[in-house]
């Protein structure tokens, strides 16, 4: 646990409208876990020269004037970019009680968030991030462009934010027999985020006498962790069963294991993980 302390809790904001829910969910769980949190903002690489059409009747001169022209622009934008990205975080980090987390700080990455999450992959214990970003703060449905590649690129809990801030009260373990659903009933067990939370362990699945079983093993875990719960074995189709739980019994986010083999994109897109990301409007911890 002590390890696990050195490690970050690391919100990553863009100016989004999910920007002040990520970084309050953010800090919630920094001061439950009592981790140090940083705010992270990624500012991507020009697109001017690679959008830029080179062919031509272009004389080696006015090429050559074309791309300073180009290069300068390229500083103004990235400048400009950094100024707002700075005013940004600002506006955020004045929404943390900063007094009780024992860290708090802000970076900026240049690059895309993906790259910039696998080279900070080490420090982060959770990672938080907003199920849509900026580009698509409008849109009511789906993920946004950079999450698929964010998760990707990570190999740690995901902490998915969709919508304003509500300390969770109420938590369902959408649990299975897969590694991931495994390890997301260790760290439920151990996490101090969890205590004092109504948990539901849930089990989607036509196979009763297994499904009974599973429940028993991991009712049993969360029993010797001193973790009061509820279990419940639903069949039908697991995303709509999952889901409709949920929202009977009004829980506030869910936690469950994700990509389990196979070929990444392939499971995610089109997926149960998928469905159940772009379909919910409570927030998902997701373990690989």
């Amino acid at each position: 646990m002590e390890q696990l302390q050195k490690k970050w809790v690391m919100a990553c904001v863009d100016g989004s409208a999910n920007s002040e829910a990520v970084v309050d969910y953010a800090a919630w769980i920094a001061q439950t876990v009592q981790s140090p949190l940083e705010l992270v903002h990624t500012i991507e690489h020009s697109m001017l020269l690679e959008h830029t059409d080179h062919s031509g009747n272009l004389t080696p001169n006015m090429r050559e004037d074309l791309m300073k022209t180009l290069s300068e622009d390229e500083q103004a934008e990235s400048k400009a970019l950094i100024a707002q990205g700075k005013t940004m975080l600002a506006n955020v980090m004045s929404r943390i009680d900063v007094a009780a987390i024992p860290q708090v700080m802000s970076k900026q990455r240049h690059g895309t968030l993906a790259e910039a999450l696998k080279d900070l992959e080490a420090e982060i214990r959770v990672l938080v991030l907003g199920l849509r970003g900026e580009d698509h703060s409008d849109a009511e449905k789906g993920i946004g462009s950079q999450l698929e590649e964010s998760i990707r690129a990570l190999h740690r809990p995901i902490f998915i934010v969709n919508g304003a801030f509500k300390k969770p009260q109420s938590m369902m373990l959408a649990y299975n027999d897969t590694d991931g659903a495994r390890k997301a009933l260790d760290m439920v067990c151990i996490s101090p985020l969890y205590r004092g939370m109504q948990v539901h362990l849930v089990h989607v699945s036509d196979n009763e006498n297994h499904a009974k079983q599973l429940l028993l093993e991991a009712g049993f875990k969360l029993q010797q962790a001193g973790i009061e719960h509820q279990t419940a074995l639903l069949s039908g189709d697991a995303q709509t069963q999952l889901m409709d739980y949920q929202q009977q019994n009004n829980i506030d986010m869910t936690v469950m294991g994700a990509f389990n083999h196979g070929k990444l994109r392939n499971l995610f897109f089109g997926s149960f993980t998928l469905k159940m990301l772009a379909n919910n409007n409570k927030p998902l911890l997701l373990l690989r």
